[in-house]
């Protein structure tokens, strides 16, 4: 699993493209660890509306006027396959990320990624090419988070004590974002759900004050959570953010984020997120590579 994680910064680096024609919306379909590729890139697109579609159907405007991009890391997501058969039903122009099996077989516009890899662990071989496709020309950005990324990977030691801290006081993590860290927050939560196999919950700001405050202030069990929200924030958001943790009383860790462009300081909360729970992982002496229990929920469900 180390070596997975340590393998981001070279994706980052991946220079390959999808072919696309013109296009008025884009929805892309993608389950698990190859759906948050698309989570995150829809929010630094805004040339044009994007839907991320985690099911078996899609959108009923989707038509020839849509870019359908399925990501599949194994090519053999039944969720995705569904959506992308009914996308190619309906005339949509359709392309595909993946490492190969059906997808690859069944998408003529399919871009290969190399395989080998858990798909949470090639987040970089399936976000890049959307970066690079569909946005101007982001390769100093995509440089710069490359770089932040193997800084992490050289210095991570406290990283390694705050997941040691998370795991000894038995508390649940709940990690809370803001735009563009929205879909950061969920990836952390996945994260610790696959890799450390631990409960965890995600937020974001604004909309959580709206609603999930009243429960932060008064919740029993609250003393069982630990919270982490990420630096960055400005203006309102920051000031929602301080008054909350005042008003309710919760103790909340700062994660720090570095990087200049949205895309280097994406990358590197995530990647801080990768190592908390890869040694949350091995603090509670778990294999964090492992998904049986996902494997053995395929398995059954084939049969049908």
């Amino acid at each position: 699993m180390l070596d997975e994680l340590k393998n981001l910064k070279e994706q980052l680096l991946f220079q390959e493209k999808f072919e696309q024609g013109y296009f008025k919306n884009i929805v892309i379909a993608g389950m698990g660890g190859s759906g948050i590729a698309g989570s995150i890139f829809s929010e630094i697109y805004d040339e044009s509306p994007v839907e991320v579609v985690s099911d078996y159907t899609i959108p009923s405007y989707v038509n020839s006027d849509t870019l359908f991009i399925a990501i599949s890391y194994s090519g053999n997501t039944e969720e995705t396959i569904s959506a992308y058969r009914e996308a190619e039903r309906r005339g949509a122009q359709t392309a595909a990320i993946t490492s190969g099996g059906t997808i690859g077989k069944i998408c003529r516009n399919s871009l290969i990624i190399p395989g080998g890899l858990q798909p949470r662990s090639a987040l970089g071989y399936m976000l890049v090419p959307l970066i690079s496709s569909l946005m101007h020309d982001h390769s100093k950005d995509l440089r710069e988070a490359s770089k932040v990324v193997e800084n992490l990977d050289m210095m991570n030691d406290r990283i390694k004590e705050e997941a040691a801290g998370l795991v000894k006081a038995k508390k649940l993590p709940v990690i809370m974002g803001f735009k563009p860290f929205k879909s950061v927050a969920y990836r952390w939560q996945t994260q610790f759900n696959e890799n450390s196999k631990l409960l965890a919950f995600s937020a974001s700001f604004p909309e959580l004050d709206h609603n999930q405050i009243m429960a932060l202030e008064s919740s029993y069990g609250k003393e069982n959570l630990a919270f982490y929200y990420f630096s960055g924030s400005s203006g309102k958001v920051r000031e929602r953010i301080k008054f909350t943790i005042d008003l309710t009383g919760i103790e909340a860790k700062q994660i720090p984020v570095e990087g200049s462009s949205r895309i280097a300081q994406i990358m590197h909360l995530v990647h801080y997120g990768d190592y908390f729970t890869y040694y949350a992982a091995l603090e509670r002496k778990i294999e964090p590579r492992d998904v049986t229990t996902i494997e053995k929920l395929k398995k059954l469900l084939s049969q049908f």
